[in-house]
């Protein structure tokens, strides 16, 4: 095995610069972002090419990375997402009634709260599950993960969230909120 060197940064990038940009759009699904993403990996790998040895694992460890970064970057967006969309729901289920406008935000803070909370392999299959709609097999491939440990992990963050969120799930507090909705639906139309 010999040492990575600028030389052989050139060459890997050469070689896997569009393998991974296609690699890291499955991920984000933009074009500019995936290829910021790959510049981010590549940039680490020239960081760290004192101690890394090319070989086998150097491929692997391009995958790996983008991976990661990838999902790093889906983290930063949901959350930015998230923020966006509480303040948007919260501007718009504004209501003269006031119990109504805090019991939904309370649910959505406890929710965003209890998925903030998981374990990390947990929360990033669960979002890629849930907020992205991918399949389990699918997730599996982009993890590098049998499909039983994506299974496994979700049914993890599943019975983690039934726990955190189950003195918020009771007939009245469910009553409230859709009342809530539907007044707020049949508002806009």
């Amino acid at each position: 095995m010999k040492k990575v060197n600028s030389d052989a940064v050139e060459t890997l990038f050469k070689q896997y610069h569009k393998e991974l940009c296609r690699w890291a759009y499955t991920f984000v699904r933009d074009k500019e972002q995936a290829q910021d993403i790959v510049q981010e990996v590549f940039l680490k790998l020239w960081n760290n090419r004192e101690e890394l040895e090319w070989g086998e694992q150097l491929r692997s460890y391009l995958y790996k990375s983008t991976t990661h970064v990838s999902l790093n970057h889906l983290e930063r967006l949901q959350k930015k997402h998230t923020i966006h969309q509480h303040i948007q729901q919260s501007n718009n289920f504004v209501s003269n009634d006031t119990t109504d406008s805090v019991l939904f935000n309370e649910l959505h803070e406890k929710v965003q709260q209890a998925i903030a909370n998981l374990p990390p392999k947990c929360k990033v299959i669960y979002l890629l599950s849930r907020q992205e709609g991918l399949k389990y097999q699918q997730i599996a491939e982009q993890l590098d993960l049998s499909v039983k440990t994506v299974e496994n992990q979700m049914g993890i963050a599943l019975e983690k969230l039934r726990i955190s969120l189950k003195p918020y799930l009771s007939k009245e507090f469910l009553i409230s909120l859709l009342l809530l909705i539907v007044s707020w639906i049949t508002e806009k139309v």
